[in-house]
């Protein structure tokens, strides 16, 4: 069983392609949210997954419970106590517009939730690997004291997705030294850390002066892995934005100790991106996927289908992966070719 925890809220959005927030009458709603995300890739490609999270009783989170359903996630842990579901707002950017979001998160079930309302002991030992984000300890203190104890002594192994947000942090007053101090404990033990450059950079402060960015991600990796020892694996993202609906993009896996250190996944060029909330998180649960279920896979094989999956996600509309081995598989031997299956 892997078991992912964070939060999921409703995300809204204009439902007209093109229409900015201030403008649309019409909007788009649908559950969002990291480590769901996660939980809901890794169910679709046949694994048994279990997603963690406090959720208010009413019809708002009724229609989350669903959605976790429609995609096989147990939703066993979840507990529902508190006032309000989170929400999110997002814009989606078109050539050189950006794509932003706007949080409406504060005081709700899960910001307010505490490691007394959770079986940890049991579920960490129920799992296989436990997987969060750097979202989560961003919401609220008590929400980091819930991580704070589920790693102190991990039975499973560990991923933590970096997911640096800015605007989140308002507990520790969007103190620098205060988060790295929080995620390099919540790090301490983590089997594997994932991210992409600027939130290696932007938490713990590592960078590298290299010119060639396989260099500079080894730099960066090795850094890491200075810095936590227990780890074993560094994924990093890679996107290259020509503007907010092209982008190049791939991704990196280095391993610890191992004769080959670095392994650069091939390539896509995204030309007509539809949504790139979420894609990050597909990456993650591909890397994840590689590790537990395949180890029949080699370190190159795993950062492909996870680069894959993730280029897949940049084609639909929504957060959530809802794509399988055999998609990702088809992906990989065109080539992202896009040619018609017959």
């Amino acid at each position: 069983m892997i078991t992912t925890f964070g939060e999921i809220m409703l995300r809204i959005q204009p439902a007209e392609s093109g229409e900015r927030i201030r403008q649309a009458a019409l909007f788009r709603i649908t559950p969002g949210g990291s480590e769901s995300n996660v939980a809901i890739a890794l169910s679709n490609l046949g694994l048994h997954t279990t997603f963690v999270t406090a959720l208010p009783n009413n019809e708002l989170a009724q229609s989350i419970m669903e959605h976790l359903w429609q995609f096989g996630v147990d939703t066993q842990y979840i507990i529902q106590e508190g006032e309000r579901l989170g929400l999110y707002f997002t814009e989606t950017g078109i050539g050189p517009r950006n794509s932003f979001v706007v949080y409406d998160r504060a005081e709700s079930a899960f910001s307010r939730a505490t490691p007394e309302m959770f079986p940890l002991h049991e579920m960490m030992h129920k799992s296989s690997w436990f997987h969060f984000s750097g979202i989560s300890p961003a919401v609220s203190e008590s929400v980091t004291e819930i991580l704070m104890q589920a790693t102190a002594e991990p039975p499973c192994p560990y991923s933590v997705d970096l997911n640096y947000r800015e605007k989140l942090w308002q507990w520790v007053e969007h103190d620098k030294d205060a988060i790295r101090n929080v995620m390099t404990e919540l790090c301490e033990n983590a089997t594997m850390i994932a991210g992409n450059e600027t939130d290696f950079q932007n938490i713990f402060g590592l960078k590298s002066a290299a010119s060639n960015k396989a260099d500079a991600f080894a730099d960066i990796a090795q850094q890491c892995f200075n810095l936590f020892p227990k780890t074993k694996f560094i994924t990093i993202s890679d996107r290259t934005a020509i503007s907010a609906t092209t982008n190049h993009w791939g991704g990196f896996l280095f391993v610890r100790d191992n004769p080959v250190f670095g392994f650069c996944g091939k390539e896509y060029t995204i030309d007509h991106i539809l949504d790139r909330v979420g894609t990050g998180d597909s990456f993650v649960a591909g890397i994840i996927y590689g590790l537990v279920d395949n180890k029949q896979q080699d370190y190159q094989q795993v950062i492909d289908f996870a680069v894959a999956l993730s280029a897949l996600n940049h084609t639909t509309v929504g957060d959530a992966s809802r794509f399988s081995v055999a998609d990702v598989l088809k992906t990989i031997e065109s080539s992202g070719s896009g040619r018609i299956v017959r």
